[in-house]
């Protein structure tokens, strides 16, 4: 997937919960059942209590209208259950998704912070600690998301003034990005500086070089 492609889904968190499910097991050495998961001594299968990760996410465009929460295995793209996927579009469809979500769901086993995709809230000098977590609770974690709301979603934020926030997220988004392409600039002519400055070194250097030696020679070079 592009870097520069929107975002399919926006991964909205993860959880854990703890069922009774069923066991995979060895066909070769233990009694199993067609798909492989233990069997009991009566045949049933052999249930024990493990732990089962979800995703929460939405769609990109609409992260506060529809939130879907799987079981984060189901969502894993596996070729041999794509059954009867004979132009591989559901197989590509649950990739792409799948590529959203495993940096999310690695972090989130690891313990950290989701990463998002843009510019974090806490970044931004325009929305207090209070207000930036309204925004997250509406499913809204970057400041191109406040920028990008639609008006029929701003009525849904729990905050006052909600259109002169996504106007001064917008203004605050070009600053920056002014600021990054002036400071890339002024970084790009350092570079050629120090080139510059090195080039008239070595030549300074190989016209010592070449000089013909004075009077005496080796004697006067000493």
């Amino acid at each position: 997937m592009s870097e520069n492609q929107a975002p399919m889904i926006r991964v909205m968190g993860f959880k854990t919960s703890y069922e009774m499910l069923a066991v995979k097991g060895d066909p070769v050495t233990e009694k199993c059942d067609l798909k492989g998961y233990k069997l009991d001594a009566s045949g049933r299968p052999l249930l024990e209590r493990q732990a089962e990760d979800w995703v929460t996410y939405s769609p990109s465009h609409s992260p506060m209208n529809t939130k879907t929460t799987e079981r984060v295995r189901l969502m894993l793209p596996d070729p041999s259950k794509m059954g009867e996927d004979q132009d591989g579009e559901k197989l590509k469809f649950m990739t792409a998704r799948w590529m959203q979500i495993e940096p999310a769901y690695d972090a989130f086993k690891k313990g950290q912070d989701i990463p998002v995709n843009g510019m974090a809230l806490a970044a931004w000098p325009g929305v207090s600690p209070e207000q930036a977590e309204v925004l997250r609770q509406s499913g809204i974690r970057t400041v191109e998301e406040v920028r990008d709301l639609q008006e029929g979603q701003m009525d849904k934020v729990r905050l006052p003034n909600m259109r002169e926030m996504r106007k001064q997220a917008k203004l605050f988004l070009e600053n920056t990005d002014a600021a990054k392409a002036s400071e890339r600039e002024a970084q790009k002519d350092a570079i050629i500086e120090q080139m510059a400055e090195r080039l008239a070194a070595m030549e300074a250097l190989l016209e010592e070089r070449t000089q013909p030696k004075g009077k005496g020679g080796a004697r006067d070079a000493a």
